[in-house]
């Protein structure tokens, strides 16, 4: 039968996986992370969730209440604390929009699914990162925008919300608004 793991063999790729898994393209997706995007999405009990790999399996890191907004929420998500300099992580931020057409004012929400690949990330886990992201990305529904950073500056609210303005439908006058404030 072979030598064991435990008789100096390294143990196989199979035996590396979380057991509470779903395989995927790339790296299996803990269940957990589905659970995390149902409290925001359905629940409104969060404003953002960090996943990343760890342990050869996607999984749930930090996540923020929905008590905070705009960008003070945005930094908070963004933060080298969840977002580290030369790693890899995928983030959803609840966004809340004030659309002001001129005779009418309503909130809106809209999901932003953000894929953190810092440029200075090494290559391998920047490899393993991309292959998995859109398995893990279907699987989240709701998910109005999908947005990519690769350094700091592209993390800013006010560059996130200049480049999918379009894409989320904020007429200009609410995108002047959220920008200042």
């Amino acid at each position: 039968a072979g030598p064991t793991p435990d008789q100096g063999q390294r143990p196989r790729f199979s035996e590396l996986r979380c057991p509470t898994c779903i395989m995927s393209s790339g790296v299996p997706i803990d269940p957990v992370c589905f659970q995390h995007y149902n409290e925001l999405q359905l629940q409104h009990k969060l404003r953002w969730i960090v996943f990343g790999v760890q342990d050869n399996c996607i999984k749930f890191f930090a996540s923020g209440d929905a008590s905070k907004k705009g960008r003070e929420a945005w930094n908070e998500f963004t933060g080298t604390g969840n977002m580290p300099d030369a790693e890899c992580k995928y983030g959803v931020f609840d966004l809340d929009i004030s659309i002001d057409d001129g005779v009418h004012e309503r909130e809106n929400s809209k999901i932003v699914f953000v894929n953190w690949a810092d440029d200075n990330a090494k290559i391998k886990t920047k490899m393993v990162h991309a292959s998995s992201k859109d398995a893990f990305r279907k699987g989240l529904s709701g998910v109005a925008v999908d947005y990519q950073a690769a350094d700091r500056d592209e993390l800013k609210y006010e560059n996130m919300l200049e480049m999918k303005a379009s894409e989320l439908k904020i007429p200009k006058g609410s995108l002047e608004k959220m920008m200042s404030s």
